[in-house]
């Protein structure tokens, strides 16, 4: 079946609700051109056709497409040109138009679910954009390398996120950072125990780092091991009391525990480390938490 691009045309138009007349006006020609391409006469000329799907709100390759379907408004159709074409200007003015719908008061389930298609194939472009970016901050040097795992994660790309820092661990096991890196790709996985297993590893080599310890307290309070827990988040705060991550961890666990006294111990050493270093602000939050614990104790 040969195509007539007049027959899309006049199918463009109708949806559009223009007249031959108005199309001729946008593109400085007479009507009566029109007409001969809606009835197979002529064809437009080749340097009209990017201001004709312009005006129709299509790109030049869905203007040739045989049969082309109408659309439900321009927002459908521009929704349709960005998952064509993937281009931010083209997510930019398909937003805007379905903005401006909703904004009017008239979207139905339809339109509601078409611009939740446009923002689930944009949230793909972006992630792409900054899983680029976090690479490139890696290659310069910036420790970005947690952002990056955590972007595969999200984006269900564990095992690529496992064999990575599996891989450089083989290569170089006195970097401390593989260790780390590994556990953080497990526990992502949502693999606690493996996680453990690679973090107390790397204790045996690292004894003091305060990250493994810190974290091997964090993955015993998952499993519901609490005493290895406290045991390891105590031994972090020896090691590292200038660092905060184990204080408030400990306030956590008692809680967990239903340990108010105990609870309420931890948060007044987690305001404590706060006002040494300055922090008063950051005295609010545990402040209330001791609030809300001490009149459960009354």
């Amino acid at each position: 079946m040969t195509l007539r691009i007049g027959d899309n045309i006049k199918a463009l138009r109708a949806e559009k609700g223009a007249t031959q007349e108005q199309l001729a006006e946008h593109l400085a020609i007479t009507y009566q051109s029109i007409s001969k391409w809606e009835n197979g006469v002529t064809s437009p000329d080749l340097q009209l056709i990017p201001q004709i799907a312009e005006y129709f709100d299509v790109t030049i390759d869905q203007l040739f497409t045989q049969n082309i379907s109408g659309y439900k408004n321009k927002a459908h159709r521009l929704c349709a040109i960005y998952e064509q074409s993937g281009r931010k200007e083209d997510y930019e003015r398909a937003d805007k138009e379905c903005e401006q719908l909703f904004a009017n008061g008239k979207p139905d389930g339809v339109d509601m679910r078409m611009y939740g298609i446009l923002n689930e194939y944009h949230s793909y472009a972006l992630a792409k954009k900054a899983e680029e970016l976090f690479r490139q901050a890696i290659a310069a040097g910036n420790k970005s390398e947690s952002q990056l795992m955590m972007l595969l994660s999200k984006t269900s790309r564990n095992d690529e996120n496992i064999a990575t820092w599996q891989e450089a661990l083989k290569k170089d096991s006195d970097n401390v950072r593989n260790w780390q890196l590994l556990a953080c790709a497990y526990e992502y996985a949502n693999m606690p125990e493996k996680a453990l297993k690679i973090t107390e590893e790397g204790l045996g080599n690292f004894p003091d780092d305060s990250w493994l310890l810190n974290q091997c307290g964090n993955l015993y309070r998952t499993l519901k091991r609490y005493d290895e827990a406290i045991e390891f988040h105590e031994k972090a705060i020896a090691v590292a009391p200038n660092e905060g991550g184990s204080y408030y961890s400990l306030a956590f666990i008692y809680k967990d525990l239903g340990k108010n006294k105990e609870a309420i111990a931890a948060w007044e050493r987690v305001v404590d480390f706060c006002v040494k270093r300055g922090l008063d602000i950051e005295t609010r939050w545990p402040l209330i938490e001791i609030a809300k614990l001490k009149k459960l104790l009354e």
